[in-house]
């Protein structure tokens, strides 16, 4: 991740001191910055940047490494003083194979184009689904949009404490009215650390109250669309010059 990011325009990976490092002691440059509960007292916009930034690393990192970090903790972000944020703890990673990244994509396509029939067809490919056969395709479009809604909508969206609880209540509470949908979903292990990574990252822009519009940083990756903010500008900017491209898009049916 250091390699990856170096001399990026935002985003900050400590660099590993190998020559002090073993086997189970790893040893990494110091960064000094600004804690979260610093951030979550900024105005509005300096937060929005922040929750962006935490954005672009956490999701952006699946599309531009096919490595991402799990542990998406606010204790494990730092504001660097010239406005960069810097990422600590990679104690729980995961890589993914481009082909499981490419099912993803199709599964957020197919939910963004509000295509019931082929979303289930990419979440059962997945592994999401006990017996496709068995699940109304059109319910599980709207108990996806209800979970992942935030970046499927083409809107600006503030992150919300009560958006995030409402989204666990859905996917873990009996009463729920998608109950009897979760009771025939799964997750799959190759998934279980992105579900992990995503609900945490709800978590941090919740308490930030961030505000974006989600979707069109997404489409950034899954259509390879032209950047939507000051910040993917930049990000592309760095990305092109270190010769670094994303995973290959959408296959060219889609």
């Amino acid at each position: 991740f250091a390699r990856a990011y170096d001399g990026h325009p935002f985003i900050y990976v400590p660099k590993v001191q190998s020559r002090l490092s073993r086997r189970r002691v790893l040893v990494s440059e110091y960064v000094d910055g600004r804690d979260f509960e610093y951030v979550k007292r900024l105005p509005q916009d300096e937060r929005d940047i922040f929750g962006e930034i935490v954005f672009r690393f956490c999701f952006g990192s699946i599309y531009h490494l096919q490595h991402f970090n799990a542990d998406t903790h606010p204790g494990n972000y730092l504001l660097m003083d010239d406005g960069r944020v810097a990422f600590l703890d990679f104690g729980m990673t995961k890589r993914l194979e481009p082909e499981q990244i490419m099912l993803e994509q199709r599964a957020v396509d197919a939910a963004s184009r509000d295509d019931p029939g082929a979303l289930r067809e990419a979440l059962d490919e997945i592994g999401f689904l006990r017996d496709a056969d068995a699940i109304d395709a059109q319910r599980l479009m709207d108990h996806v949009k209800f979970v992942g809604g935030w970046y499927l909508e083409d809107q600006e969206l503030e992150i919300t404490t009560k958006r995030v609880m409402k989204m666990i209540e859905v996917t873990s509470d009996p009463r729920s009215d998608f109950y009897d949908m979760v009771r025939k979903e799964a997750v799959p292990a190759d998934e279980l650390m992105g579900r992990r990574m995503e609900t945490g990252l709800l978590a941090v822009l919740a308490q930030l109250r961030a505000k974006a519009n989600w979707h069109r940083i997404m489409r950034e990756w899954v259509y390879a669309e032209k950047p939507s903010t000051v910040l993917g500008e930049a990000e592309w900017r760095y990305f092109e010059r270190r010769g670094t491209s994303q995973t290959p898009g959408l296959p060219s049916r889609v």
